[in-house]
C-alpha cells in the first residue's frame, strides 16, 4: 500500500498532537513529514502575530503540490477560508478550550496575583482581557515554544504565564497548570482546542482513510466559529474572541454562540450570545448583533454583513 504522507509543523507541540492521531489510523502505512520553516515559527521576536496563515502556508503549498496527502492544523492557526482545491476533511474531538494560568508560586488564580505581577503572553485577546479584569498587572509580550516560556518564568522574567490548557495537556505538562481559567473570565479564541485535517478536495482515497477520526459535533462548532472569523474579518490573534458550545436537549443539539469584542485598551467590552438549533444561523445573528451593538466602533471588527 502507498503510505499516507502526513505534514505537520516540526514544533514539539505539533508533533505531540500529531502522534495520537497517527496511532488511531491503525495499520495504515504512514510517513510523517515535519515542516521546519513556518513563517510563524521564524518570528522569534515577542511581537504579536499580525496575519493569518503564518503557521500553515508552507504545509498547504506542499499539500497542493502533492508532496503530502494530509495537513495537520490547530484550527485557530489555519486560514479562515478554505484554500482553493483543499477541504477540511476531518475534525478531531475538541479538547479543553480554556486558557491556563501557570505561576511561579503554585496555587494562585488571576485574582490572587499581586498588583504589578508580570504575566507573559503575546496574545492580543489575552492582553486586552487582562487590561479589562486586572488593569493593575503588567503584561509582558512573550511567545515561542511553551517550554521556552516556562524556562523564562522559572528564571524570573515573569511571575506567571497564560497558555492554552490543551497545549499543556498535549505536552504532558498538565500538572504545571495552577488554574484553568473560566471562559466567562477570559473567552477562548475562535477555533481553540480543535485539530483539523486538511486534504486535497479531489483526493477521495485520503478523505476516506481519515474519516474514522472525524467528530461531527466538533465539525459543527468549528464551522460556526470559522464563519464568525470570516464575517468579522479577523483571525486568531484579533482583539475579539468567541466560541460555539453544544448542549444536548430532547429536541436535538442546541448551539450557543458567544462573541466578545474589546477596545484596544481593554476598557470597553461588547459581548453577544445567541442560542438556536442551527449553529450557522446562530453565528450569523450573533455577528450582526455585535455590529449593531457597536462592535465596529471598537476598531476590532473589520467587516460584517
Amino acid at each position: 500500500m502507498t503510505p499516507l504522507r502526513i505534514g505537520a509543523r516540526a514544533s514539539l507541540m505539533s508533533l505531540m498532537q500529531t502522534a495520537p492521531l497517527m496511532a488511531k489510523l491503525g495499520p495504515t502505512p504512514m510517513l510523517l513529514r515535519p515542516f521546519h520553516d513556518a513563517a510563524g515559527d521564524r518570528q522569534r521576536n515577542r511581537a504579536p502575530l499580525e496575519a493569518e496563515g503564518v503557521f500553515s502556508e508552507e504545509i498547504e503549498s506542499a499539500l497542493l503540490s502533492g508532496e503530502i496527502d494530509v495537513a495537520v492544523h490547530c484550527l485557530k492557526d489555519a486560514p479562515t477560508h478554505d484554500t482553493a482545491g483543499t477541504v477540511m476533511a476531518a475534525y478531531l474531538p475538541r479538547d479543553d478550550r480554556r486558557d491556563a494560568l501557570i505561576t511561579r508560586e503554585p496555587g494562585q488564580n488571576l485574582a490572587a496575583l499581586s498588583p504589578g505581577a508580570r504575566i507573559g503572553t503575546a496574545s492580543v485577546r489575552r492582553t486586552v482581557a487582562l487590561r479589562h479584569i486586572r488593569p493593575d498587572v503588567e503584561v509582558v509580550p512573550m511567545r515561542g515554544p511553551i517550554n521556552s516560556r516556562l524556562r523564562a518564568m522559572e528564571q524570573g522574567e515573569v511571575d506567571a504565564l497564560i497558555v492554552a490548557t490543551c497545549s499543556m495537556e498535549r505536552l504532558g505538562q498538565s500538572h504545571r497548570i495552577g488554574h484553568r481559567i473560566n471562559p466567562e473570565i477570559i473567552c477562548p479564541p475562535l477555533g481553540a482546542a480543535i485539530i483539523a485535517l486538511q486534504t486535497r478536495e479531489d483526493d477521495m482515497g485520503t478523505r476516506k482513510a481519515i474519516f474514522g477520526l472525524h467528530h461531527a459535533d466538533t465539525e459543527v462548532e468549528a464551522e460556526a466559529e470559522r464563519l464568525i472569523l470570516r464575517r468579522l474579518g479577523g483571525f486568531c490573534n484579533a482583539p475579539f474572541a468567541g466560541h460555539c458550545t453544544t448542549t444536548p436537549t430532547d429536541k436535538g443539539s442546541a448551539y450557543t454562540i458567544r462573541i466578545r469584542a474589546f477596545s484596544p485598551d481593554g476598557r470597553t467590552v461588547i459581548e453577544v450570545r445567541e442560542t438556536g438549533f442551527d449553529a450557522t444561523e446562530a453565528a450569523i445573528e450573533a455577528c450582526q448583533r455585535l455590529i449593531r451593538h457597536g462592535g465596529r466602533e471598537l476598531d476590532t471588527v473589520a467587516a460584517a454583513t
